[in-house]
Parts: structure tokens; sequence; C-alpha cells
């Protein structure tokens, strides 16, 4: 204990090591008051002047004007929602939102706009995927909103899994246990939620920059030397040391992501955090989650591959002679996942991203888009949801990339 003490009072006394945690907590702060200051929203007051919000003035006016629209997302409300745009496509002469002039006025459209996205996909083409014009949509067919979900969910998995039907059956398992009907509090976006991704991937780079040096700093100094001659100069210091740079890195992602959670919930109101992800992602989303319980399966989970990618970079610095070349090698890892679907064609590059070391840790790659995703790892009849596969090989890859640093420590050295 002693010796663990000693080492991480050594990493935490470095220039670099301060200033990439302060970077860390900054960034934690900063990527939760980002997505607040995009939302703005322009109305008439009462003394018939034109009043603009924005931040968390804009969050707060925006739920109070869409409160009747909030609870449970029932056929009656996307009914609500479908008659007030079709009745402005109408007024104005066109076909869709993107078209209407900029003198339209829109203000009365403000309590329905969260909605329009899942009317959109509920009613898309089952055969294309292509989604019909708002004024085409049958009013009257909004009754049946949750069971053309269920059959756009269908035809969507028979589109992205064609060769797997086990896929297409366990897919469809898990979306009938998601509870319905959706829940919808105005609030948090999907936007917002991006900011959580980009956060973990900012914060594994930081710590894999303060986690490379941990061995190869001592074998270029040549204190490796001096103290393998010590009692406790081989496992123990090892472990030591590893056990340093988890608690340390750890306790610095964990910090962090917390306190995006916090401040996140806090702007946009902890009320949003019980929206369905359905409703802000995909209707067809797959797992029965609210907002805020993905944001901590997310956290859990890239903690998970947080530590993988961190237990491969210590075993990197144990085979590396210099800092540079441990830190190009781990930071190459970093990117390898992102890149993996772009360089491997078809499933290939699937495979690849889910075994590499931190492959749910990314911005095209990561968790989080991987949970609203229908993406599968098909082996014959064997299907695993790639979510499930990405905390699996995490923590299979912890121990056996930890293990690995302490005999390469241990005895390729000696």
């Amino acid at each position: 204990m002693r010796f663990l003490g000693l080492e991480i009072k050594r990493v935490l006394t470095t220039r670099l090591t301060w200033i990439l945690l302060c970077v860390a907590i900054l960034c934690s702060i900063f990527m939760a008051y980002i997505p607040v200051t995009f939302e703005a929203v322009t109305y008439t007051g009462d003394n018939g002047q034109e009043v603009q919000l924005k931040g968390v003035e804009a969050v707060k006016y925006l739920q109070e004007t869409r409160a009747h629209m909030e609870g449970e997302v029932t056929p009656e409300k996307a009914k609500t929602a479908l008659a007030a745009f079709q009745e402005c496509l109408t007024k104005y002469g066109v076909t869709d939102t993107y078209e209407l002039p900029d003198e339209a006025d829109t203000e009365g459209l403000l309590p329905y706009w969260d909605y329009l996205h899942g009317i959109r996909e509920v009613f898309a083409d089952e055969e294309t995927g292509i989604a019909p014009e708002l004024t085409e949509i049958n009013l009257k067919d909004t009754e049946q909103y949750y069971e053309k979900a269920t059959r756009r969910t269908e035809a969507l998995l028979k589109m992205e899994q064609a060769d797997s039907a086990p896929a297409q059956k366990k897919a469809m398992e898990m979306y009938e246990k998601v509870e319905k009907p959706f829940q919808y509090y105005s609030g948090i976006s999907s936007n917002s939620m991006d900011y959580q991704v980009l956060l973990i991937y900012i914060i594994a780079i930081l710590c894999v920059v303060i986690a490379a040096p941990v061995f190869t700093s001592d074998y270029q100094t040549g204190a490796d030397d001096i103290l393998r001659c010590t009692k406790h100069g081989h496992g123990k210091m090892a472990v030591c040391k590893i056990l340093s740079a988890l608690l340390i890195c750890g306790g610095a992602f964990l910090l962090c992501s917390i306190v995006w959670i916090v401040i996140t919930n806090a702007l946009f109101g902890w009320e949003s955090t019980k929206t369905s992800i359905q409703f802000i992602f995909s209707i067809s989303s797959l797992p029965d989650l609210t907002v805020g319980e993905t944001q901590w399966v997310n956290l859990a989970a890239s903690f998970f591959m947080f530590f993988a990618i961190l237990s491969f970079t210590l075993y990197v610095s144990t085979k590396m002679r210099s800092t540079v070349s441990s830190l190009a090698v781990a930071l190459l890892f970093c990117i390898l996942p992102m890149l993996a679907g772009d360089i491997f064609p078809g499933k290939l590059g699937l495979w690849i991203q889910s075994i590499l070391p931190g492959g749910g840790i990314g911005m095209g790659n990561s968790f989080l888009y991987a949970l609203i995703d229908f993406n599968f790892l098909n082996m014959g009849n064997l299907s695993v949801w790639t979510p499930y596969a990405l905390v699996f090989f995490a923590v299979i890859q912890i121990p056996l990339f930890l293990g690995m640093t302490v005999y390469s420590h241990c005895k390729m050295r000696q």
C-alpha cells in the first residue's frame, strides 16, 4: 500500500498529468453547457412585439409551451401534432416544413415539433424506408401509431438484417419488451446526447496520454533498473503502477462523466430524463430505456471499454523503449475502431471494430450509437447484439491485457 501511495503521488505530481486532468474536467463542463446554447425560440409577446429567448430561458419556455403534449405519447397527441402541421402547410401551399417561407407563422407549431420525426418514421414506406410528405398522411391512420411503429421496425430489420433471420427474431423480441406508450418530456435532445459521446472519447485520449509513460518513462531514465534491485522490484511494482494508473484515470473518467450528466440534466430539466429513447432517436430503437437510464448505461458500458483501452495502453508501455512510441501506438488504437468500418468491408469491419480494445469509444462507433442501431454480430445461427458484444470483449480484454502487462514487465525485461 505504501508503494502504491508513492506511485500515485509520483504520477499526480507531474505537470502534464495535472494539465490533462484539468482539461478533462473543463471539457465535461463545456460539453454539458454547449448544447443548451443552441436552444433558441422566437415568439410574439403580449404587447405584440417579437421576443427572442436563448439558452436555459428558451428551454424553460418550450417546456411550458409543450406541457400539454408531455407524458404518454398517445395516438391522439400524434394526431393533434400532425393536424397542426398539415393545417400550416396547407395554408402556405407547401408539402413539407422545409418549404415554408421565411415569413410563415410557425409559432403555433412550437408544441408539436418534437413529435414530427416520430410521425415521419412511423409512416415511412415499408419497402423503401422513404418517409411520406406530411400532407399525404391520413389523420385517421394515427390511431394505429404503435401498430405501424411495430410494422416499421419489422420492415427495417428485414432491410438491415436481410441475411440473418435469428438477428431479426432477437431484435423483435427486444422491441416487443419496449414499454408503450412512449414517454415524452421536453428538454434533452439527441444532439445533447452526442456530447456525452464526444466527452467520453476526449477523456479516453487524455487518459491514454497519462498512462502511456507509466512504464516507458522508467525505462528511459534507467529508474527501472534501480527499482528492480529493491525488495518489491518485480511483480508488486508492476501491480502498483497498474493500480495507480487505473485509479487516477478511472476516477477522472467517473468524475467527468458524472459532472456532465448532472449539469446537462440540470440545464435541460431532470423531468426530460424520463423521455423514452425511441422518441428522441428512432421509433425503432430496441432497448427499453429512458434518456436518463441511457446516460448511465452508456457511462457504465463505456467505463469497461475505457478500462480495456487503458489496460492495452499499459501493456504497450511495457513493450516500448520510449514514451513517444508507446503513445503513438496507443493513440493509433484509439483511432482504429472509428476507421475499421471504412477500411474493412461489410460485417468484417463491424467484427474488427467490436473486438478492438475501446471498440465502443469514438465518434462513429460509440456504445450509444450501437445501442440505438440494429447491428448484430452474426455467426451461423448465432446472433449477438453489438452492445452486448462490445461489453463482452471489453470484460475479457481488461484482465487479459493487465496480466500481459505484469508478465511483460517481469519477464521480458529481465
